[in-house]
């Protein structure tokens, strides 16, 4: 709503310079037509007494001209004249008194302002003084006075008439959307999109809702881009300490095949042997099984999972990885499904990222847990402790940072946590960590569980 405040007060303030520059014209024209009206009053006046006065002037002299004047204004209501000698003029009359009409108002002290005209009189070529005409000027006053609080209360009424409606159109047409828009990018801010305009308009809020939508959409792609490449990474790790893993049962089954060709094996050592072929190639099998189903494993709605399976799987696979580093993997899993509403393929992403870097997090071997219990408050739990060399406090603070990593040159990108970080974000879950320099490092992955009311437990996967 700020930025409707400041487009009211801005109109406002318009609306009121525009009024109040027309009531000035208004007022300054009627106080201009007011003194014209008093100039030829008084000069009509002094018109009417010419003849009188100049016969005055030419027999008896100023003594025979003011006695006229007196005589005129007793006549007279409302107007006051006197006539002004030339010898005998004030200051304010010499500065007035030229070959025109003048006019001076002065307020006296009871504020009932006098308007003075000063009409020329000339006899016979010469100057012969003036003719003061003063005109009261109360009801001139009072009419400037009603006319002034007229235009002021009609600049008052135009100013909440406006203010009230550009308020409540700033509320409708600004102050709603922008605050649609705002819990948008908030929203998004948070990681969840791609999210659809929520304007239609076709102004330009509305043309900035859709880019908002359009950037959400455009960045969700990309997330998924960086997802993907985390998960191809994660693979070739995990191919890497498979093939060393495959290494082993080969050298079986290629012993064993090398003593069935020599031909000098009984029956029962050929089938002995053909048994631990057998053996040895159902192991391969799930050893590559795993690594493709992972491989394999794309992003989908979110249904309800088991994660206790979802772990188990998981450790399995990174079991060579852990044993090509030296690393003790234990799991302490009870028998609970700790059921969730989630992507299995992302989640299984988390547990691969946090336990590869707790392998890493060990470069001279270790132990490293990965233990699930129920929380209290019913949320999943899955925690992973592993005994290496843990993190300086302020590395815990940007743990979560994309790119941010200390690990060495080509040993990570630093996006692996981010991406774990925004998935579990995504589940409505949250990440800790605990860690201490030289004494390991715990994450604990908390996930709300499942609503099976919600959720068609038929749509049940691992």
């Amino acid at each position: 709503m700020k930025l409707a405040a400041k487009l009211i007060l801005l109109f406002l303030v318009g609306v009121l310079g525009i009024v109040s520059l027309f009531s000035w014209q208004i007022l300054q024209r009627q106080s201009e037509w007011d003194q014209q009206l008093r100039e030829a009053h008084a000069k009509n006046l002094v018109e009417t007494l010419d003849p009188a006065i100049t016969t005055a002037y030419r027999d008896g002299g100023v003594v025979t001209v003011q006695q006229v004047v007196e005589i005129s204004t007793q006549k007279l209501t409302g107007p006051h004249m006197r006539w002004i000698d030339g010898n005998e003029r004030s200051t304010l009359e010499k500065q007035t008194l030229t070959h025109r009409v003048s006019t001076v108002v002065v307020a006296p002290s009871d504020d009932n302002p006098i308007g003075y005209s000063y009409v020329p009189l000339v006899v016979d070529g010469k100057d012969a003084g003036a003719i003061e005409v003063a005109i009261p000027m109360e009801p001139q006053a009072a009419y400037v006075r009603a006319s002034l609080y007229g235009s002021i209360l009609s600049l008052l009424g135009v100013a909440i008439l406006s203010a009230s409606v550009i308020f409540l159109g700033g509320i409708h047409w600004v102050g709603k959307p922008l605050k649609k828009l705002v819990e948008q990018v908030n929203t998004i801010g948070q990681g969840n999109f791609p999210q659809p305009a929520v304007l239609s308009s076709s102004d330009e809020l509305g043309r900035l809702a859709k880019a908002i939508s359009q950037m959400s959409y455009r960045l969700s792609e990309q997330r998924d881009t960086i997802r993907h490449t985390d998960r191809i990474g994660t693979i070739g790790t995990l191919a890497a300490g498979v093939a060393h893993e495959l290494g082993t049962p080969l050298n079986v089954v290629s012993g064993r095949a090398g003593l069935i060709a020599t031909g000098k094996l009984s029956d029962a050592e050929i089938e002995a042997s053909a048994k631990t072929i057998k053996s040895e190639a159902d192991r391969m099998t799930v050893i590559i099984r795993q690594l493709l189903d992972f491989a394999r494993q794309t992003p989908s709605s979110h249904s309800l999972i088991k994660t206790r399976e979802i772990v188990l799987s998981t450790c399995d696979i990174m079991r060579p990885m852990a044993k090509n580093a030296n690393v003790e993997l234990i799991t302490v899993i009870p028998e609970d499904p700790f059921s969730i509403a989630g992507d299995a393929a992302q989640v299984q992403q988390v547990l691969t990222n946090l336990i590869r870097n707790a392998i890493q997090a060990m470069p001279d071997g270790g132990v490293l847990t990965v233990e699930m219990l129920r929380e209290q408050t019913g949320k999943v739990c899955i925690q992973i402790t592993d005994t290496g060399v843990g993190m300086k406090s302020e590395d815990i603070d940007r743990a979560f940072e994309p790119f941010f990593t200390t690990k060495d040159v080509g040993m990570g990108t630093g996006l692996g946590l981010s991406i774990a970080y925004g998935i579990v974000s995504e589940h409505g879950g949250e990440i800790k960590i605990k860690s201490r320099l030289g004494a390991g490092t715990t994450f604990r992955v908390l996930l709300p569980p499942a609503k099976p009311s919600a959720i068609d437990p038929k749509q049940a996967s691992v």
